[in-house]
């Protein structure tokens, strides 16, 4: 389903139901929303109101109510996130039965977190790569806080994928307030880990791409996200901790389509990894050229793979 035809449905949803439908953006992913909004006459409140980074605006979350939008503004509006949520994952939307300017002031009860020995950090979980580990990671009358007033809770993943947030019960009344200057949600170590793991992938792509840039514009973000994905998984379970050697590893899959992996010369060096970056790259450049040479590279690989589909359908409809 098209992102704009799952805001239409939730629309009609939420006019039928009596409820709001709010749009959350994390315009840190596209500065300078803001304007546009202004431009289009579209109101808008932001989450860093009445916090000590009030004046971000421009990299603000910005939370839009659409009932009482026009039919023009709700287009553009639409229009303007389905084609920011496909390129950067900072999109998420919810039906709920409190005014905007109250799920604003609830919202704002998260923005920072504390975590142990006492330290707090600002959370940006309305980014839509950290918004489901986020609330994975809280316990049950934490998620019941987080969700309180909300009845659906959806998002477009760094992917591009629409999927919705497992909300079982929330609760109905504003939570109490926390004392001045203390946060609402407080994580444990525990809790914390998997948020900091859910960037460790934008982390291996930032690295990829300033390793090969030239060949992975050849790669569409969506692909390559969910390739270098499944290779950077297999080298956390080969023992490979760091994000110099998880590239490494993601480099040969991405010049062999993943074929490197499978040859018996690379698992048996795969077995016992060097634990330092120069004697891991060393060994892999030592290692015999038919596992260099195993596959073709993805950016070829899939570009004959869409050719192919291609063919296909075209011979289909012949």
């Amino acid at each position: 389903m098209h992102i704009q035809d799952a805001l239409q449905r939730a629309l009609q949803g939420a006019i039928e139901h009596g409820r709001e439908m709010c749009l959350l953006v994390d315009t840190a992913h596209a500065e300078g929303s803001y304007k546009v909004l202004d431009r289009w006459q579209i109101p808008y409140q932001s989450l860093f109101d009445e916090t000590p980074e009030a004046t971000l605006i421009e990299i603000a979350p910005l939370l839009i109510s659409v009932k009482d939008l026009d039919q023009l503004q709700r287009d553009k509006i639409f229009k303007w996130v389905e084609d920011l949520a496909y390129v950067s994952p900072c999109f998420s939307w919810f039906e709920t039965a409190w005014p905007p300017n109250v799920m604003v002031e609830h919202l704002r009860l998260f923005h920072v977190v504390g975590l142990s020995e006492g330290q707090a950090m600002l959370m940006r979980w309305y980014d839509t790569r950290i918004l489901p580990v986020w609330f994975a990671c809280l316990t049950e009358p934490q998620a019941e806080a987080f969700a309180a007033g909300v009845e659906a809770w959806l998002y477009v993943d760094r992917t591009g994928a629409i999927a919705e947030l497992p909300i079982t019960r929330h609760a109905t009344d504003f939570p109490a307030k926390p004392d001045h200057g203390q946060p609402l949600i407080c994580l444990t170590d525990t809790q914390y880990a998997p948020l900091v793991d859910a960037a460790e992938l934008d982390a291996l792509l930032t690295h990829l791409r300033r390793i090969i840039p030239d060949e992975l514009k050849r790669v569409s973000h969506v692909q390559l996200t969910l390739f270098a994905g499944q290779y950077q998984q297999q080298a956390i379970s080969a023992g490979l901790d760091d994000i110099d050697r998880q590239a490494q590893y993601v480099l040969l899959a991405l010049y062999t389509s993943g074929e490197g992996q499978a040859n018996p010369a690379f698992k048996l060096f795969i077995e016992q990894p060097p634990a330092t970056l120069d004697a891991f790259s060393d060994g892999l450049q030592a290692l015999p050229d038919e596992v260099w040479e195993a596959g073709q590279p993805v950016w070829d690989s899939l570009r004959k793979q869409a050719t192919q589909t291609s063919q296909m359908a075209e011979t289909r409809h012949a």
